[in-house]
């Protein structure tokens, strides 16, 4: 017994030291030894910049142009900067807020009117794209490869009306003097998709090949960290089916794929996508890659359709789509559906139990619609996770309890058969047979119980409709951590505790019905098992501090039904079984 109760604890210790030291020993030196690797590259790329540039700006017929490859780093310049020396088309929808930029024709100016940086409604709008000159350049651009006198980041386009209104369109024309002119339709709904027609006629004498193609470029990398639990980088779905990549990998590898039955490629962030969407009935050239440039990195999600040859006096159309905005479920699967978009839904990381994090989150948003609050919902959910669940539970709670009476006459036990292991165990056994209790009933539903909590973590950290979502008092983001924080005397003590330390009034909570629930369970013989349980309560307090706040409600109230659960089984069993029926 003595050794199981080691075997007990030393897997509890191990269990714990994994999942502490995972992020501290394995992911913190992989992410500092990739950004050391990241800035020697850098280092090397400014010292052959001119070779470089010379490089990049080789074109080969029929592939997509190379971004600008200046030979001096670039100066980022403020965003506010950079819209107002533009001509720009102005963007007005309910969704989004931005621009066009008439040179170059880019999408390269989006705000995200529904989401703020923070809770606080007087916050900034949540800027998704931004123009190639800022620090954080993120954009689209659309164009045609394969011939010299395409427009390009320079040409300044017409257009034919003074903005782009949600539900219209836009046309803009540009003349290469040559016989070409090209004409670019863009529509937006009423939400995030833009729809994007690309058009040339030739009226000159002879013909010409080329090929449509989009891209997607982003300069640098996110500044936030994500959980290894969500992937936040380049992403597509091609014949194979939804692949997701890393920016180092990126970085080590460049992706390239043909897709003949539709598919998208583009870049995912926690919340927000930008998604390139070409016709889903025809053949194109998906790749995924990354430049230096001006001593600094971008990562380019492009596709490119087959080459097109236009005879003096023909034209040719295409038309595809450019997703940028928020991942919502609802939204993304009507895309899906309406336009036909393989696994467009699947933007969203729902991870390896999506057969469990897609219901608890229909499930959520069902009880959200009908209460109007995420946690409250959360607060219903957690009542029917234990109805489902009560006949095993049930016979949980009868276990512990009829356990909990048996532990005089398993500590007589011990100590009439201590030195004689093997008797001991047959006589325990054999106690165990006689009065119906099964010792393993009580793990369980602990077990069931596990991936259900990992699938509510997941769905309440990727969901954005989580995000920002209130509950009361001083809970204004369910997704976030308890803000109440006990360890600054709830902000009295002007000090910010750091993450370890950052103990709110919700965790002790959690921590203090994990405490009352263990004072109703058997106690365990082993003194030092007893003190290992003891401190559990403790640890977790500390562990589900820096979860989103949401995740510990659910734990706190799924712990106060349980008490109540057993209180009241352990009553019917102290009728059922007085002292002298186990004796």
């Amino acid at each position: 017994m003595m050794q199981e109760n080691r075997n007990f604890i030393l897997a509890i210790v191990l269990t714990m030291g994994i999942l502490l030291g995972y992020d501290y020993f394995y992911t913190k030196p992989r992410q500092e030894a990739a950004e050391k690797a990241r800035q020697e590259q850098l280092a090397a790329q400014k010292e052959a910049d001119g070779k470089s540039a010379q490089a990049g700006a080789a074109v080969d017929a029929g592939s997509i142009p190379a971004l600008e490859q200046p030979i001096v780093k670039q100066v980022p310049v403020a965003r506010d900067n950079v819209l107002a020396n533009a001509p720009r088309l102005p963007i007005r929808s309910d969704r989004v807020h931005g621009s066009i930029s008439l040179r170059g024709g880019r999408i390269d100016d989006l705000t995200l009117a529904d989401y703020r940086v923070e809770a606080d409604k007087d916050a900034p709008e949540v800027v998704l794209l931004s123009p190639s000159e800022t620090a954080q350049g993120y954009f689209a651009e659309f164009g045609w490869a394969g011939i010299e006198n395409a427009p390009r980041n320079n040409a300044v386009w017409q257009a034919d009306k003074d903005e782009l209104v949600a539900g219209s369109e836009v046309t803009l024309t540009w003349a290469n003097g040559e016989g070409l002119l090209f004409v670019r339709t863009i529509a937006l709904d009423e939400n995030y998709m833009f729809t994007i027609t690309q058009e040339v006629r030739n009226t000159s004498a002879q013909p010409v090949t080329l090929a449509p193609y989009g891209r997607v470029v982003r300069h640098g990398r996110p500044e936030d960290k994500a959980l290894y639990i969500l992937h936040e980088g380049p992403i597509w779905v091609m014949d194979e089916g939804k692949e997701e990549f890393s920016y180092d990998e990126i970085a080590e590898e460049p992706r390239q794929e043909q897709s003949h039955d539709g598919g998208w490629l583009g870049i995912t962030d926690k919340y927000w996508l930008v998604a390139l969407i070409p016709d889903q009935k025809g053949l194109f050239t998906g790749g995924l890659k990354r430049y230096l440039s001006g001593g600094s990195e971008k990562f380019q999600a492009d596709y490119i359709r087959e080459a097109v040859t236009l005879q003096p006096g023909q034209s040719v159309k295409v038309t595809n789509r450019l997703f940028a905005g928020a991942k919502k479920v609802g939204l993304l699967e009507n895309y899906r559906d309406k336009l036909d978009i393989k696994l467009f839904n699947y933007a969203i990381d729902w991870g390896w139990f999506d057969f469990l994090t897609k219901p608890i989150f229909y499930g959520l948003d069902y009880l959200y619609g009908l209460t109007g609050n995420f946690g409250v919902a959360i607060l219903l959910f957690t009542v029917v996770i234990r109805l489902i669940l009560f006949p095993i539970a049930n016979k949980q709670f009868i276990s512990m309890s009829k356990m909990k009476k048996l532990t005089p006459k398993l500590k007589a036990l011990k100590e009439k058969y201590g030195d004689d292991r093997m008797r001991l165990q047959q006589e325990t056994m054999a106690l165990y047979k006689k009065e119906q209790v099964n010792p393993l009933a009580s793990c369980l539903p602990i077990f069931i119980q596990i991936p259900v909590f990992f699938a509510l973590y997941k769905t309440l950290y990727v969901t954005i409709d989580m995000r920002h979502a209130p509950f009361f008092g001083w809970i204004k983001d369910l997704s976030a951590p308890d803000p109440l924080l006990v360890t600054n005397l709830f902000g009295l003590i002007p000090w910010d505790p750091p993450g370890f330390l950052a103990i709110g009034v919700l965790p002790i909570l959690m921590g203090v019905t994990m405490w009352l629930q263990q004072k109703l369970n058997p106690q365990v013989g082993d003194p030092v098992q007893q003190k290992i349980f003891m401190f559990m309560p403790i640890m977790f307090t500390f562990i589900l501090a820096q979860f989103a706040v949401g995740l510990v409600i659910y734990w706190t109230w799924n712990n106060i039904l349980s008490i109540i659960q057993q209180w009241i089984i352990m009553r019917r069993v102290e009728e059922e079984l007085p002292e002298n029926a186990t004796s």
